[in-house]
């Protein structure tokens, strides 16, 4: 007994630590651990031994991207802290991002757990921790970022995850034509941070439930969602205690390459091409600024275009998107107008050595009440270039920089004109 109980707590430990893919472990009748099974071997989760499984198998991975960032923005216009080269958002507090302009991060910290209930069924959690410079209020408190039961086939070619689930748009181009979620977001999510410009219009996680369809020439995700998105600890909350949804899409033909590998294909030997429409209808919406139960509230909309094509030796991507935020008071409050633009790629000259490179422009429109008026609230761009090293399987090393220029209807700088500089360690296992 005491040996199977050390070989229980040696396994879990082995579990908690490895740096290589999920496994599965078994312990033989002389108490060593092993990966793989054999029919002398006792799996842990085994009745007989004093902790046990209910599930048929653990599956458990992580996702860590720590580095080091300098922020300089190119002027420290009204609301800024000179001494520390940070752009604040006005009316925010200028003391609390003193010194803010360089140190290291801990930008994401995934430790993730699937319980599988037959080969394909599954719950997933997955816990993140970030402390970043792009916010004075990183979630340095644990949180969930995904709570969700997978079934499979709920429909033809169709699974569906239901709890705090993927949204439609942003997973599929963070694993298909844009891979570097360790030192920039993809278009759609950037913000106004001391380390980023952008738009601002969807997260990546929320309440509701996605239905996942795959077949070789065609792949979609289809939602519906609170729309608040999953961060817990905001001041305001999107469509706080109301009874309205979001309801966001993804509709992908798959060119070259299968659709039932979307999001699985290792790049540096996969061809593929893709094209996708995407979108999102979401009614009483609210965004940080807007008050719980005030009233500023206004529906959102957006539609995109998109195409990626993969082969050994690049990849290149290209997106197109226009959005809407329309007032529900048009009588009293503006509304705004966005349209976005981006062209990234890859080029992998030698083995387990990248080049990317990435620009983005984006407009984004005041539509004044009563008259529909509209002025340039930011037209912004932004040059990314990087170099990325790959280690092995589990790290990879990634030196980069972002130029970013945002300016207001006079030409005057808006405050989000900044240099970038990151040193960056992925970590997968």
């Amino acid at each position: 007994m005491r040996r199977i109980v050390l070989s229980t707590i040696a396994a879990l430990a082995v579990g908690a630590t490895s740096l290589s893919a999920a496994q599965q472990f078994y312990v033989d009748e002389n108490g060593q651990v092993f990966t793989t099974s054999a029919p002398d071997r006792i799996a842990i989760e085994n009745k007989e031994t004093p902790v046990f499984i209910k599930g048929v198998k653990l599956e458990f991975s992580g996702t860590h991207y720590f580095g080091y960032t300098v922020a300089n923005p190119e002027t420290t216009a009204a609301g800024a802290d000179a001494d520390s080269k940070v752009t604040v958002p006005l009316g925010d507090d200028v003391a609390a991002y003193a010194g803010r302009s360089a140190g290291f991060e801990a930008r994401r910290n995934y430790v993730q757990v699937k319980a599988f209930f037959n080969d394909k069924d599954y719950f997933r959690v997955t816990m993140d921790t970030t402390k970043e410079l792009a916010s004075k209020t990183s979630y340095a408190n644990i949180y969930a970022k995904y709570a969700y039961l997978y079934l499979d086939e709920v429909l033809p070619f169709t699974g569906v995850e239901v709890g705090i689930v993927h949204r439609p748009w942003i997973d599929y181009e963070e694993h298909n034509a844009w891979h570097y979620r360790s030192f920039n977001k993809v278009m759609l999510e950037e913000k106004g941070t001391a380390t980023e410009a952008g738009v601002d219009l969807v997260n990546s996680a929320d309440l509701g439930f996605n239905l996942k369809t795959k077949t070789d020439s065609f792949s979609s995700e289809i939602g519906m969602f609170n729309g608040e998105g999953y961060h817990a600890d905001k001041a305001a909350a999107n469509q706080e205690n109301g009874g309205d949804i979001s309801l966001e899409w993804r509709l992908t033909g798959h060119l070259l390459g299968s659709g039932k590998k979307v999001g699985k294909n290792d790049r540096t030997k996969a061809t593929y091409a893709n094209i996708s429409t995407y979108g999102l209808v979401s009614k009483n919406h609210k965004d940080d600024t807007v008050e719980i139960d005030g009233a500023k509230e206004y529906d959102r909309t957006f539609y995109g275009l998109h195409a990626v094509y993969n082969q050994p030796e690049f990849l290149i991507a290209a997106q197109y998107a226009i959005a809407e935020d329309k007032a529900q008071n048009e009588a009293a409050d503006s509304g705004k107008e966005y349209k976005v633009w981006s062209i990234n790629g890859e080029y992998r000259p030698v083995k387990d050595w990248t080049v990317i490179g990435r620009y983005d422009n984006y407009t984004i429109d005041t539509v004044a009440a009563v008259t529909g008026d509209t002025s340039v609230y930011a037209d912004g761009s932004k040059v990314i270039a990087a170099l990325a090293y790959k280690m092995n399987k589990n790290v990879t090393f990634i030196g980069s920089g972002k130029f970013i220029t945002e300016q207001n209807a006079n030409d005057g700088d808006t405050g989000q004109s900044k240099d970038v500089y990151m040193l960056t360690t992925e970590v997968k296992w």
